[in-house]
């Protein structure tokens, strides 16, 4: 079978398409598409732990089951999605635990399932779990008609917050404001910070999403009004520099920086979590938005466009799409 291999950690050159053996595991899945994250360009490069050479990209996908364990609920034909605990997704098969496999619904495409799995699971933890939202008030969501922030942003207006969300380009301002969302352009240097300020009267927002890191990661700790919450979940353009409890002290403000799989840890929270995103999906309290779809072997340029930070919605590597 074919797969994305890395042999030397690097630049989107390192992501190698080879014939490997074909896995081994619980259920083997034929995969149909696979998504394309920031966390696989921090293992492409070597920042992530535990990633040791050579490595099969990808964490996330869809497909078919082609065989499962016959004491497993998991049958041949199965329609699948995983993201959590599952490595190598860039591949023809994938070998997925069976605690980790999540049923996509007839009414949702494999391809629409593999845009939303990751990103929606995301935004759900975060606004179900880790968030301490106020029952009004303001928010603020960095890059946030990025992947993760598209499905915040509108997760959050629904629940009738004021939501404020930066962007680096006018077409992605366009989109925030066409959903609710009061956009603010990085480009603007730090006029963002006193715009938000000045549209909250000084007081600033009440929870800030933070998935960029060190760019943002100062302004977001101004920005966060006392009693406040900074939610880092990324680091887009780079780890933060280490943070002084004192400047927590300054305003009571509690920073968190969770991770998926702690919060969705059974089998039992990982469905019902997954249901969740489908059925925002199917009731189109979330507009699902992908931005482009690659072949495996251009699997670069998607790691490219990714890193430009000039996408609006998830990339796909179609794999198998005759499958959805």
């Amino acid at each position: 079978m074919q797969a994305i291999i890395v042999n030397q950690f690097g630049g989107p050159e390192q992501l190698q398409l080879q014939e490997v053996p074909a896995p081994t595991g619980e259920v083997i899945v034929n995969a149909a598409w696979a998504g394309v994250n920031f966390v696989d360009i921090y293992q492409r490069e070597g920042r992530y732990p535990g990633v040791k050479l050579p490595w099969a990209m990808g964490i996330e996908g869809t497909g078919i089951v082609a065989s499962a364990p016959a004491d497993s609920s998991w049958r041949v034909g199965d329609r699948v999605a995983y993201t959590i605990g599952v490595q190598g997704s860039y591949a023809s098969q994938v070998a997925v635990p069976v605690a980790h496999l999540m049923r996509v619904p007839d009414e949702v495409s494999l391809r629409d399932a593999c845009a939303a799995i990751e990103h929606g699971l995301t935004a759900i933890m975060l606004v179900d779990q880790v968030a301490r939202l106020p029952r009004s008030g303001a928010v603020l969501v960095h890059a946030a008609a990025g992947g993760v922030g598209g499905w915040l942003v509108q997760i959050l207006l629904a629940r009738g917050l004021t939501v404020f969300g930066t962007a680096s380009s006018a077409s992605k301002a366009d989109w925030l404001r066409s959903v609710g969302v009061q956009p603010v352009r990085y480009d603007d240097g730090s006029k963002w910070l006193a715009q938000v300020l000045d549209q909250t009267q000084g007081r600033g927002v009440d929870v800030v999403f933070d998935s960029v890191g060190k760019s943002t990661f100062t302004q977001s700790l101004e920005l966060v009004a006392a009693c406040g919450h900074v939610i880092l979940f990324g680091a887009a353009s780079g780890q933060p520099d280490p943070v002084d409890v004192l400047q927590l002290m300054k305003k009571s403000i509690t920073l968190t920086r969770p991770v998926l799989p702690h919060y969705l840890n059974t089998a039992e929270a990982l469905q019902e979590a997954a249901s969740k995103v489908f059925q925002y999906l199917a009731t189109g309290m979330v507009s699902l938005r992908i931005h482009a779809e690659y072949p495996l072997a251009d699997v670069a340029q998607a790691h490219i466009a990714l890193a430009e930070r000039g996408t609006q919605g998830k990339l796909l590597l179609s794999i198998n799409p005759q499958l959805s």
